[in-house]
């Protein structure tokens, strides 16, 4: 698929008229499979999940019944492996069956009922395919059989039908040369459910259709330009419309003047007055601030005059890296975005709900916006995100994820050897504030609560009770610490938790006791998505609290003198010790020791241990991450290798630090797997390892591995 396809390839159904639209930066979904682990000594290999399908498209004519096409697993998410596969729900989503697969990369689907869809399978990516053609499949029994309705134009875009009868396509020169000053684009419409097609229009630039059940047509059309600007075409996008099947169009408004390229993309859809929106995204206007042209417009005479849909920045100084939308058949409209990352790191999602009161925006939302959406009412609708396919039957507020199955991509909290808790909060996490609950060793996860923000700190000290910290951007960003005493099923909030300052203060933990003494590091300059190994950190202070976080006690600096706290940072508590932080350092607790891995110097990593109000320098062999279990006992481990997977060397100690015992395991992953490896311990010898979606477990310290 070329960079510009990528722009084009997603899309919802065209009864929806779903609009979707992304930036270069972001690719389609990759979304991992099943594990199949087994038990294998640590010498040896696990071998983790193998690749998973990602999905491009989806399309939902009702609540129940849908589509999604994609292509099947790759090592590289959006590298293509030249084939395509077609899904099908009739469920809403719980349950899932392969209707078909073959040669071809998957660039849109649409669908009008429960039993017609329509998918457009185009060439594969490169030069090398001289001969195919893109094809039309469809099927009218639900997808029970799917057949080849017609040879499509090589550079066809886009096919949306209204009826099961009635159809609309696009055509762009622009797809094979995103640096084109001047490309064709041609409209095309069928009246015979695919079999032919007759171009309606025919531009000297990019073009783009919408139609309603009554044969009414509208089109955007690019304006070209003569600046000779490679990849510039002009400035201006001109709506027309057509109530004759395409024979005449006549003009019908401008949208505002700006620079147009060849990757620009509009989505129109429309309303009971016509033409109601339209969303014009330009992947060739983004940079690491954001696009220049991402913009969600909408009219209420039918075209003739545009008003921007007030969709608010959610970063300061950064534009939309992202734009998405779709328009049920009732008028709800979601639109979602995001700021890129780079310099406006983290990719934040932001979602946005119109209805009658107008446009809201909605607290609950993937951190990195969406790459379809297909809504079907008020309460119901399906998006694709960066890391899975998702549901909403409450108008957005709370999504549940649909595939793959839900599993942690976060921290992983674990309460026995067959209990555990686990958050999908990453950069790139399919949903925002998801925590899951396993209670067969992670044979199985469910989601059991979705807390309003990103999840970025689970503790549970036993099943009696636990603790969640998240955050919520916003000009005054908000740590809120949450408690549960019933597994994750229900949480409260306990309060805010006390932060870093200067603005952009973070806090690390807070690290539970099981009778609910608990410690924090409360770090200036910080924010969620900025991990400490990426030295970002500023002063660290401690606070600690003797009620689950109800009151905090405010302590002295960690005494770094000069140097910079860098991660990983793991605390453990004693009842009754006196070997832990001072009163002046610790707000009069004694029982804490801590282990930090600090920046020393500008040069070096060092990990050291709390003692006192002295910082320690330890022996420790690894320290990309660490867990203590005790004031004695703990773990460190690193991870290594090039390319897809990696080595887990795992290190424990039983005797503060002294001496250390080594295990070493090898992973086969997917490529990027390694970077959401999660260990977590319950004792000095039983342990839990979760990567991509996979589960196993140890009873020997780390020495070998059984799968759940």
């Amino acid at each position: 698929m070329s960079r510009r396809s990528a722009f084009r390839a997603l899309t919802g159904s065209a009864v929806l008229a779903a609009g979707a639209l992304l930036a270069a930066a972001c690719g389609p979904a990759s979304v991992p499979g099943a594990a199949t682990p087994s038990s294998v000594p640590a010498s040896g290999v696990l071998r983790g999940p193998a690749p998973a399908p990602y999905f491009t498209g989806l399309a939902f004519p009702d609540a129940a019944d849908g589509w999604l096409l994609g292509e099947p697993g790759a090592d590289v998410a959006g590298t293509g492996s030249a084939s395509a596969e077609i899904w099908h729900t009739a469920t809403g989503g719980a349950t899932w069956q392969e209707q078909w697969h073959g040669p071809g990369s998957p660039r849109s689907v649409s669908a009008t009922d429960a039993g017609h869809a329509w998918a457009l399978i185009t060439c594969p990516p490169g030069g090398g395919h001289v001969s195919c053609q893109p094809e039309l499949l469809a099927t009218a029994d639900s997808g029970q059989h799917w057949q080849a309705a017609a040879v499509m134009p090589r550079e066809v875009d886009q096919v949306q039908f209204v009826t099961d009868r009635f159809g609309i396509a696009t055509v762009d020169g622009c797809l094979s040369d995103v640096n084109a000053s001047r490309c064709q684009g041609q409209v095309l419409v069928s009246h015979d459910g695919g079999a032919t097609w007759t171009a309606v229009l025919a531009t000297h630039g990019p073009v783009f259709a919408a139609a309603d059940a009554a044969g009414r047509l509208w089109a955007a059309e690019t304006k070209p330009g003569s600046s000779g600007q490679p990849g510039l075409l002009g400035s201006g996008v001109t709506f027309l419309t057509s109530t004759d099947g395409g024979r005449s169009w006549q003009q019908l408004g401008r949208a505002v003047s700006v620079p147009v390229t060849a990757q620009i993309d509009i989505r129109l859809a429309v309303g009971p007055a016509g033409l109601a929106w339209a969303s014009l995204f330009d992947g060739g206007s983004c940079a690491m601030h954001g696009c220049g042209v991402a913009e969600l417009l909408h009219s209420t005479d039918g075209g003739r005059t545009w008003s921007a849909a007030p969709l608010t920045s959610g970063a300061s100084g950064c534009g939309w890296g992202s734009l998405t939308y779709s328009a049920a058949p009732d008028g709800t409209v979601l639109a979602a975005s995001g700021v890129p990352g780079g310099a406006c790191a983290p990719p934040f999602g932001f979602l946005f709900r119109y209805g009658p009161s107008g446009w809201q925006r909605l607290p609950s939302w993937p951190l990195t916006g969406a790459i379809a959406l297909s809504v079907v009412s008020q309460d119901v609708a399906y998006a694709i995100t960066q890391g899975a396919v998702v549901r909403t039957g409450d108008g957005g507020r709370y999504w549940t994820q649909l595939l793959p199955a839900p599993a942690p991509a976060g921290q992983v909290a674990a309460v026995s050897a067959t209990t555990a808790l686990g958050d999908q909060d990453t950069v790139g996490a399919a949903e925002a504030g998801a925590v899951l609950r396993t209670e067969d060793g992670g044979r199985s996860w469910q989601q059991v609560a979705d807390l309003p923000g990103i999840v970025t700190w689970l503790d549970f000290p036993s099943a009696a009770g636990g603790i969640a910290v998240t955050y919520q951007a916003g000009p005054e960003p908000v740590w809120g610490l949450w408690t549960s005493r019933d597994l994750g099923s229900r949480w409260s909030l306990a309060g805010r938790l006390p932060a870093g300052g200067g603005g952009n203060g973070g806090v690390f933990g807070p690290w539970m006791s099981a009778d609910g003494h608990g410690l924090l590091l409360a770090v200036a300059g910080t924010e969620p998505w900025q991990e400490l190994s990426s030295g970002a950190s500023g002063p660290a202070r401690i606070w600690t609290t003797s009620d689950w976080g109800t009151t905090w006690t405010g302590g002295g600096p960690l005494p770094l003198d000069g140097d910079t706290l860098q991660g990983p940072v793991s605390f453990a508590y004693a009842p009754g010790s006196a070997g832990g932080l001072a009163p002046g350092l610790a707000g009069g607790q004694a029982g804490w020791t801590g282990w930090l891995a600090v920046f020393t110097a500008g040069v070096q990593l060092e990990m050291v241990a709390t003692r006192g109000t002295a910082l320690v320098p330890l022996s420790v062999p690894a320290g990309s991450g660490i867990q203590l279990t005790g004031p004695r006992t703990g773990f460190t481990w690193g991870i290594s290798g090039p390319g897809p997977g990696g080595t887990i060397t795992l290190y424990r100690t039983t005797d503060g630090g002294r001496a250390w015992r080594r295990a070493q395991v090898r992973l086969e992953l997917p490529a990027g797997s390694a970077a959401g490896i999660q260990l977590a311990f319950t004792d000095a010898t039983h342990g839990w390892l979760v990567v991509a979606g996979a589960t196993w477990h140890t009873a020997d310290g780390g020495r070998t591995w059984t799968p759940a």
